[in-house]
């Protein structure tokens, strides 16, 4: 892993009682990461799930730490070669979820970003949809975003981060 940052275990815990608005505004401030930096494996923490953004803030915080226990399979990415795939039950268990990586803009903010995609042959045909964003939030810490992509647009769905898992 090719970081300048020096890893940290946790992403803040203010993070977790953003809104995806908040974070959407947070996202578009932030330095690219690129695919040579992303390489290896990296755990991962939700954040701002569509659909939860009514909880408050105490209680939203309180509820993706729980996410970060045995209720959630997903434990995060590895990348590797220009692609990569979600990892479960542990950051090197099994990968379900593959996507190829390249460096871009958004087509939200216009910024550059790394960008995640899951329409391959891999993946199944309800998986395909989903398209990620990655930007550096600093410390070896890596801010995503889960959209899904429909005939109408991109739709955010969540938000992750991403720690080397070293």
């Amino acid at each position: 892993m090719d970081l300048d940052m020096p890893a940290i275990e946790q992403p803040p815990a203010d993070l977790l009682g953003q809104r995806q608005a908040e974070l959407d505004e947070l996202f578009a401030t932030l330095a690219p990461v690129s695919a040579a930096q992303a390489d290896g494996y990296w755990r991962g923490t939700l954040m701002a799930i569509l659909g939860f953004g009514w909880l408050p803030r105490p209680l939203a915080r309180l509820w993706y730490r729980l996410l970060r226990t045995p209720l959630n399979p997903w434990r995060g990415k590895s990348f590797a070669q220009g692609g990569g795939a979600n990892r479960w039950f542990g950051v090197r268990g099994p990968a379900f979820g593959r996507f190829k990586l390249r460096e871009t803009h958004s087509p939200i903010d216009g910024q550059p970003v790394l960008w995640l995609d899951y329409d391959i042959p891999e993946n199944p045909r309800f998986l395909r949809p989903i398209r990620g964003e990655a930007r550096m939030l600093g410390n070896g810490l890596v801010l995503a975003r889960m959209n899904w992509q429909t005939r109408r647009g991109l739709h955010r769905v969540l938000y992750f981060t991403l720690t080397p898992a070293g």
